[in-house]
């Protein structure tokens, strides 16, 4: 579960910016909200909801986690002098532009241990990684370097072992991402990267969701089935089509046999989706035929299932888009729940949807804002707000909605409207078209 997590200088998220799953007060409200990965000691949040203005920042926020997963696990596959390609610092002051881009993550993993990872790189190379984690109360260090080191001089704490740690690395990989992808290496460093690789699941607003019949085994098939049985979609079962059609499609020369494959997936009909008719007989649909709300909760299904079967934390953009509110209202409460998240999975998402935003639904510390100022991302908590102003009961979203808590788009109505006002000249073109 990840307990902090800090970005700096990361597209519009020009200063430091930290967003906290961890709880001070974990018993004041909605308690169950609270998971102990670590045991008792520490107290962290199972969802969080960001809320904001179109392009104040709220993708950014998420897409900083993308960033750091690529650099942690990805970076190693860059060659000498490749540019690093998640390098976007803040484009609208000069003292940023060239300055390199940070991020930290306070996370527990499988082992229950904390770990803190931090990194900072420019253009084309790492000027600082460490690793430190919490075998005790007190924090040890893993491993560290610094613009100057290479992989002969980085240095390595006492409590680092188990294998092989000086791993070879060009100035543009992270060391976590060469060393945790290396069989030689201790199986402490390989976990925390197989934690990056696996366990931080992302979902964007524009991604169309494939789900692949060879990649679903029947057992999630059947629990997808009985899932979307059960939501309302008026389908009674979902079945492998024994005999798909495939698509006839003309590809350029020099397509990878991969891409291929993928596309004719794509446009093939893996699934039969079953209804029931008057007459109580099931009826086949393709997947084509369904609306795009079932299915998008058709790919959704399998993140989800993956998510709360590993532990793992689902990032998603735009949570409610193509989903009714009562749906998403639905996938919150299940990441909520302690008896059906029994593996403290996490769902970090953006949304605009006031409905979601009661106390019924999320503690104060599990909603966040995003505004922006002269082109610069803010990003506070609704904790941050007079305990004595913002109540365990206050009515957050209709509160948002008046304009209590920012984050919300301004507009000068008479000047957009005026831009729309018909003019004579307007009038003109028309009637000559007309005519």
């Amino acid at each position: 579960m990840i307990i902090d997590f800090t970005a700096s200088n990361f597209r519009s998220l020009k200063g430091e910016h930290v967003i906290s799953m961890h709880v001070d007060n974990p018993k004041t409200h909605l308690p169950t909200h609270v998971a102990y990965p670590s045991g008792d000691k520490i107290g962290v949040l199972r969802s969080a909801g960001i809320y904001g203005a179109n392009a104040s920042g709220k993708s950014n926020v998420l897409l900083a986690f993308r960033a750091l997963q690529y650099i942690a696990t990805e970076s190693g596959g860059l060659k000498e002098n490749d540019v690093i390609p998640c390098y976007e610092p803040f484009r609208l002051s000069a003292s940023s532009t060239n300055s390199p881009v940070t991020f930290e993550i306070e996370f527990v993993n499988d082992d229950e241990l904390r770990y803190v990872y931090k990194i900072s790189y420019n253009k084309t190379s790492i000027l600082e990684e460490s690793l430190d984690f919490y075998p005790s109360r007190q924090k040890a260090n893993l491993f560290k370097r610094n613009s100057q080191d290479n992989w002969e001089t980085i240095s390595f704490g006492g409590l680092y072992k188990g294998g092989e740690k000086r791993i070879a690395f060009f100035a543009n990989n992270s060391y976590l991402s060469k060393a945790g992808n290396n069989a030689s290496s201790p199986e402490m460093i390989r976990s925390v990267y197989n934690f990056f690789l696996n366990k931080i699941v992302h979902l964007r607003s524009s991604e169309e969701l494939f789900v692949s019949d060879v990649s679903l085994d029947t057992h999630s098939l059947e629990k997808i089935s009985k899932l979307l049985c059960h939501v309302d979609t008026g389908i009674s079962e979902i079945k492998r089509n024994d005999k798909p059609r495939l698509p006839n499609i003309l590809f350029p020369e020099g397509i990878p046999e991969n891409v291929k494959k993928r596309v004719i997936d794509q446009n093939s009909d893996g699934f039969v989706f079953l209804h029931k008719n008057e007459e109580g007989v099931e009826v086949p649909f393709s997947k084509k035929l369904e609306s795009d709300g079932t299915q998008k909760m058709f790919g959704f299904m399998p993140l989800l299932i993956r998510v709360f079967s590993t532990g793992g934390v689902l990032v998603a953009d735009e949570l409610d888009s193509s989903l009714h509110p009562h749906i998403a209202e639905l996938i919150i409460k299940l990441f909520n729940d302690a008896d059906i998240n029994t593996k403290c999975a996490q769902l970090i998402f953006s949304t605009h949807n006031i409905h979601l935003m009661k106390p019924s639904n999320l503690r104060r510390d599990q909603v966040w804002f995003t505004e922006k100022s002269e082109g610069a991302t803010k990003l506070y908590s609704l904790a941050d707000f007079d305990k004595q102003m913002v109540k365990q009961d206050s009515p957050y979203g209709h509160w948002y909605d008046e304009g209590r808590f920012g984050a919300l788009p301004r507009f000068n109505y008479q000047a957009i409207a005026n831009l729309l006002r018909p003019s004579s000249s307007d009038f003109s073109v028309a009637n000559e078209v007309e005519c």
